[in-house]
Parts: structure tokens; sequence; C-alpha cells
């Protein structure tokens, strides 16, 4: 008598036939945008296979983020003409609202910028899931700012979709001590390429700065600032936790080309790369690089301090002040490196919770910044310390550090002692 695992084996290694694919619920999405999700049960061959290929179609139709409900069954439909078990899959999908209104708070890739930001969206507008959204913020950093988007997705094998966007954001820098009135509008085309994905805008920006009480040199570039380019932004992300990795690596390479029309025009380059890896006794380590470039390309086009690099802070050249390196008026040049270690706090997650969320954490940073390019090597700044990394939500990692500067220049605005960040970009 065959046990019941070997009659299990037996019916899911049987060999079948997908006869019919029944898809019910469809109301505003069209039936090209499913139909490729949904052909791949058809070349199942045995009932083990068709149970994997619906995991599979059910993850891509959740990915659509069109539905709120799907559901998928097998019918039983007898014998065809070779003796094979016919079958039929009838999906059955619920397609979520169109309408959608959100309320959230965020820190975006800012450190210690709080932002409030209020979003009303409207979905599937034609059918091909194109989506318009409006989001209106109000922050630390951002005084206020709104923003409206059309967004059509491209349903090729790179997953791509182009973006038609214009905002309106007032913001305030608060180390230079002056703010800005930003007036933007471009086109952005995503797709996956080169091992990873691909940002592709055309854009215009007009840029007033204006304030008070700030230092002549920043006060020389008041007025109106018109900025016409072409901007690429490659990411390669590996990691196996945006917030706190122990393992993988994220590449960006962003590439900047500014001068069609307006009065700014340079060609600025910059680059990032995370490398985590796991060691002994629980601890990971991570080691962060950064660099960037402005190459002005004219003699009556300059770039403004809006565009300039600044170096220091919880999130670069920790045991600064924010921008403390290179304050008032930044660079045209910067790099960047830290070496990070973090483990686990020494005790079991299950006391009051809290080594699931937090981690140990020593750090060696060292970073420079030059005004024109030259002796970015000289004199870099250096620090170390430690502290604790607490993930905030899943979404945010905050750093509680003790920081000391080893090397430093006159200027630099130091912040030797504790030190706190909150963000999602660390080095």
């Amino acid at each position: 008598m065959e046990s019941d695992n070997e009659l299990l084996r037996k019916i899911l290694v049987h060999d079948i036939r997908v006869k019919s694919i029944k898809l019910d619920g469809l109301r505003k999405v069209k039936d090209d945008i499913v139909l490729p999700h949904v052909k791949p049960l058809l070349k199942s061959k045995n009932l083990f296979a068709l149970l994997g290929q619906i995991n599979q179609t059910i993850g891509s139709l959740e990915s659509l983020d069109a539905f709120e409900a799907i559901d998928i069954k097998i019918d039983h439909l007898g014998k065809t003409g070779d003796n094979l078990n016919a079958v039929g899959v009838r999906i059955a999908v619920n397609e979520a609202s169109r309408r959608k209104f959100g309320v959230n708070l965020s820190s975006d890739q800012e450190l210690n910028d709080g932002n409030f930001v209020m979003t009303a969206q409207l979905k599937n507008m034609f059918g091909r899931l194109e989506s318009l959204k409006f989001d209106y913020t109000k922050g630390t950093k951002i005084s206020d700012a709104c923003s409206l988007s059309f967004n059509k997705p491209l349903f090729t094998k790179r997953h791509s979709n182009v973006s038609f966007v214009a905002s309106k954001e007032n913001a305030v820098n608060r180390t230079g001590g002056f703010m800005t009135a930003n007036y933007k509008s471009y086109i952005l085309y995503q797709l996956n390429m080169l091992g990873g994905r691909n940002d592709f805008e055309i854009g215009a920006l007009l840029q007033q700065i204006h304030g008070s009480n700030v230092p002549v040199k920043i006060r020389e570039e008041f007025g109106h600032h018109v900025k016409c380019g072409l901007r690429h932004r490659w990411v390669r992300d590996s990691r196996d936790d945006a917030i706190v990795p122990t393992s993988g690596t994220r590449n960006v390479l962003e590439t900047e080309l500014a001068g069609f029309m307006g009065d700014v025009n340079h060609l600025k380059v910059n680059y990032e790369s995370q490398l985590n890896f796991p060691l002994i006794m629980g601890y990971t380590a991570s080691a962060s690089l950064r660099a960037g470039m402005i190459r002005e390309m004219g003699d009556l086009r300059k770039t403004w301090i809006t565009d300039k690099y600044f170096c220091g802070g919880p999130g670069s050249v920790r045991g600064f002040f924010a921008d403390g390196i290179g304050r008032p008026l930044g660079g045209t040049a910067h790099w960047g490196a830290g070496l990070s270690l973090t483990r686990k706090l020494p005790f079991s997650p299950y006391i009051w919770g809290l080594g699931q969320f937090m981690r140990l954490h020593h750090f060696v940073n060292a970073g420079n910044l030059s005004v024109d390019g030259r002796d970015l090597m000289k004199d870099p700044r250096v620090s170390v310390g430690s502290g604790i990394i607490i993930k905030v939500g899943g979404h945010l990692k905050m750093e509680i550090n003790y920081a000391v500067p080893l090397r430093y220049a006159r200027g630099d605005v130091l912040n030797h002692g504790l030190q706190f960040g909150i963000g999602v970009d660390f080095m």
C-alpha cells in the first residue's frame, strides 16, 4: 500500500495540460495589461510546476499595484485525447480603488529633515495603469512645496515608464542662511539597463536665491537663475536591507549636463559606492566612498551655490556640523570615505525587543573639499567615534554617535561630542 507521501508525489508530478484560463473581475484594467502575466501558466507540464507558476503569477499581478485581492483556483476538466489530465485556471481579481489619499511623515534623502506630506492620486486613469499625482509638502528645510506628476508605465522587458512633472518649492538653507524659490518642470524616463535602474531626465529650473543677513559672497548670487539640462542616474543595489544592510553592494553614478539655455553651464558627475560584508562575532563591515566634480563649461556662465558641494555632518564626515567643511561657499569637488563596524546589541532581541532594531556602531570617516579641484587630497579631515544605530519604522535610520575629529582645518565647524542624525543616506 502506498504511503500518503508517495501518493502526493505522484499527483504533483503527473502530467497535465492547462486548457483554459478564465479571468474575472476586470473593470477598468485592460486585458492586454494582465495577459502577459498569466500566459506562463499555459506552459506548466505538471501540478507541481503549475503551483509554482501560480505563486509567481500572484506576485507579478501584485506588482502592478492595481488589485487589492487576487484569488486563483484550479479546476479538473477530465482527460484529453492523449490521456493527459486537462485543467482550467480561474483567476478572480478585485481592482483597487482608483482614488488614493494619504498623509505621511518622511525624511527623504536629507538628514534631520522632517517633512509632512499630503498626497492625492488618481490611479489607472485610462485602463493601462496611468496615474496622476499631487503632493503637498511642509517641512523643516522645505518651507512648502507642491508637485503635479503624470506617470505612464511602458510595458516592455526593461520595465520602463515615463513621467511628466511640474513642481514649486520654497526651501531654506540653514547653513548659508539663504532661501530659494524653485520652479521646475521635467520629463523622466526610467528603465532597467546595464545591470541597474536608469533615470534619464530632461528639464528646466527657474530658481530665485534670496535672504538676509548672509555673507557678501552669497549675496552676490542673489536673483533669478535658469538651468536647462540633461541628467542621467544609474543605481545598482544588491544589499539585503536598504536601511541597515549586512551584505551586498550599492553603486550610484549620476551625471548632469547643463547649459542649453539659462545662466548655468557645467558638467557635474557624482559617484557613490557602498560594500557590506559579514565578519566574525556577529560584526558587519561597511565601506563607503563618495566623490563628485563640477566642471564649468563657459566663461559667462557659472555654477551657483545651490549646485555646489558641502561636506561634513552626521551623514557625511561625522564629528563636524552639517556642511561644516566648506562653509559658507562650498566647493566644486569633494570626496568622502568611511569604514563602519556594526553588530547587534549583546542581549536577546526578546528583551523589550531592542535587539531587533538597534545595533552598535564604530566608524572612521575621512573627506575633503576643494574650491577649484586642486589639493583635493591635501590635508583631509578625519574623525572617529562610536554610537548606536536605530532602525525607525523600516524606512529610516537614526544614529546617536560620539564623534571625535582628529584632523581639521581653520574655518571648519567642529562637533566634538554627541551627534544625532536621522534619515536614509549615511556614509
